[in-house]
């Protein structure tokens, strides 16, 4: 279609599109001003575009910016027209719902994310309604149309590099602190050069100290009276922004829904008029709070996520710094020390403790058993496995199911290639026909020679025709139970040849299933009568299943770490995710073992084996 009163867009329209696909700034910004260059370079009296968010239709921008009628719109067809427009992918026209003689053109929006939908309505009022065979539709509307695509990967490269040079100068910043090995010079040294690269005035930097946090470097100041009121302000600033846990930028945007009251007490009583403020997370806590002061221009965003990346990549370092800082464990000492003082004699009291402690130990672990349990690793293992051979030599035509699958009695797992046999069938069947034909002839015509072979013939290849037959109806592999597939992944062999009888799938039943213990010899007499155990699966640590010993086999199996006996044993509980193959840790009750037992009984079964008479 075209536009009776459609002009070409003139060469600045064009560049003024071409530098949108560059455009480089937030989103509002750019659908802003390419809602208004579709509009001009169509023609339109109005344009907006829109995105649909959970299943509602949201305004992203309208031209012209003021005086828009919003209601001269689609409204009530807005729905089915825009299922249409991005159906086809092209410009939809739709008559005003409202009898004024304008018309709406629909045209869907490229975008990086697919799934969203986005369309540019554009309203022609009566004597602009468009026409058959126009510029507008062949070139115009496709080249706004991607327009949206092209500047959101441009945008996302650009925050790449963003990204980029955040993580450099973070790194940078992390080698100035790490060439210190004491917290007062690697936090001058990080204040020192966060002024310099943010061309600050100042930057601090402060220590949560609980419950409050303590100023302990000022750029350009190697000591500060800390009963300064400006300094309390200061803290009192660091503090708003430790407890928020977010960074805090003075002056706010209208948007922002921080609170930065003592920013505005610290920024008038300092007299610099813009800060910026973002905590220290040494993981999930604040350990500190680094602020950052300067005259103008104000903190952007894009520094105040910069900031954030080095206070994230400094902060395992400063913390590892400040604890090697301080003597806790002679404080701690000192501490229990004297309440031990109190509690035994005024004299050797460290060694009145050390000697209590020491028996009560040995006693609680010569005279107290608990519940001992023998490790050792299992595996689930099916009563009933079926082998799933390739029933002749092909090719795998398609392949239903991978391991894990369940499947039903009767159920297709995979096919051959059937076609060669196929037409095999086909010429077989005319064969056929044409011995049939023959013997037919040579009966009209008397000649009994020629009707027996015929005949002969046409035997012999009914005979191949009923083998074809049975090939094809063996060209699925079905399922001959009920269970679930344990081994055999035959997506990425599609087309791929086979020999006859060899094994493609594996199936288990799901009922039946046993536990299948390896326990080493060394440990085989201290089941005894003991039959019980629990099994932790690898794939679920948090369940414990119990299990009962069905049987223990009568001799050992060599094996790489040991000889080993296998055990077998039955579930007491079942679940529906258990599949054979699965394996872990098996701990069976050994009777009741001291501690001291525990600790010991190897290194006297050892001391046994090298020494005795």
């Amino acid at each position: 279609m075209e536009l009776r009163n459609f002009v070409k867009p003139t060469r600045d329209q064009l560049d003024r599109l071409h530098r949108l696909r560059l455009f480089s700034s937030e989103a509002p910004a750019f659908w802003a001003q390419f809602t208004e260059v579709a509009q001009e370079m169509t023609g339109a009296s109005q344009a907006r575009s829109i995105v649909r968010l959970d299943g509602t239709w949201n305004l992203l921008a309208a031209s012209p910016s003021a005086g828009v009628n919003h209601r001269a719109f689609l409204q009530q067809d807005l729905e089915a027209q825009a299922a249409l427009a991005l159906e086809s992918g092209r410009g939809v026209v739709a008559p005003a719902e409202s009898k004024t003689g304008a018309l709406h053109v629909l045209q869907a929006l490229q975008t990086e994310a697919t799934s969203t939908a986005c369309l540019l309505e554009l309203r022609f009022v009566s004597g602009e309604q468009p026409a058959p065979e126009a510029e507008i539709w062949s070139s115009l509307l496709p080249l706004l149309a991607d327009t949206p695509r092209i500047y959101q990967k441009n945008r996302a490269a650009v925050e790449m590099r963003q990204d980029v040079d955040r993580m450099r100068e973070a790194l940078d910043v992390l080698a100035v602190v790490n060439g210190h090995n004491k917290f007062a010079p690697a936090s001058m040294a990080l204040v020192n050069e966060v002024t310099s690269r943010l061309e600050a005035e100042r930057a601090c930097l402060g220590w949560v100290k609980s419950p409050y946090v303590r100023v302990v470097a000022v750029s350009g100041t190697e000591k500060f009276e800390r009963k300064m009121e400006i300094l309390q302000d200061l803290e009192a600033a660091m503090e708003e922004c430790r407890d928020q846990d977010e960074e805090l930028v003075w002056p706010a945007s209208s948007n922002s829904s921080a609170i930065c009251h003592d920013h505005d007490v610290y920024s008038r009583k300092s007299e610099s008029a813009c800060l910026l403020s973002v905590p220290i997370r040494n993981g999930n806590e604040v350990v500190g709070v680094l602020t950052v002061e300067r005259p103008s221009p104000p903190f952007t965003e894009s520094e105040a996520w910069g900031l954030r990346v080095v206070g994230d990549q400094i902060a395992p370092r400063l913390t590892d710094l400040k604890e090697k800082s301080r003597w806790f464990g002679a404080r701690w000492a000192a501490s229990v020390r004297e309440q031990l003082a109190k509690a035994l004699s005024p004299k050797h009291t460290w060694l009145k403790f050390a000697a209590i402690v020491t028996s009560a130990i040995l006693l609680f672990s010569i005279l107290v058993p608990f519940t001992y349990r023998v490790s050792a690793t299992f595996i689930i293992r099916p009563d009933s496995l079926a082998h799933l051979p390739a029933p002749y030599e092909g090719f795998i035509a398609q392949a239903g199911v991978r391991p894990g699958d369940l499947v039903v009695n009767g159920q297709t797992l995979l096919a051959l290639d059937d076609r060669d046999l196929t037409i095999q069938r086909a010429e077989t069947m005319a064969e056929i026909r044409r011995h049939r034909a023959n013997a037919e002839l040579a009966e009209a015509e008397g000649n009994l020679a020629e009707l027996r072979v015929s005949r002969a013939q046409q035997s012999q290849a009914e005979a191949r025709l009923d083998f074809l037959e049975y090939q094809l109806g063996r060209s699925e592999v079905k399922a001959p139970f009920d269970g679930v597939v344990v081994q055999g992944d035959l997506r990425e062999r599609i087309g791929a040849p086979v020999q006859q009888g060899e094994v493609l799938l594996q199936v288990s039943k799901l009922d039946g299933l046993y536990v299948e213990i390896r326990l080493p010899e060394r440990d085989i007499d201290l089941i005894g009568q003991h039959r019980s155990g629990l099994i932790v699966f690898s794939s679920r640590p948090d369940l414990q299943f119990p299990v009962e010993v069905e049987m223990i086999s009568p001799a050992a199996t060599p094996e790489g770490e040991g000889n080993m006996f296998i055990l077998r044993a039955r579930l007491l509980e079942e679940a529906d995710w258990l599949r054979p193959g699965m394996s872990g840790v098996a701990r069976l009750d050994g009777g009741d073992r001291t501690l001291a037992w525990r600790a010991t009984h190897r290194i006297v079964d050892f001391i046994r084996m090298r020494v005795w008479f």
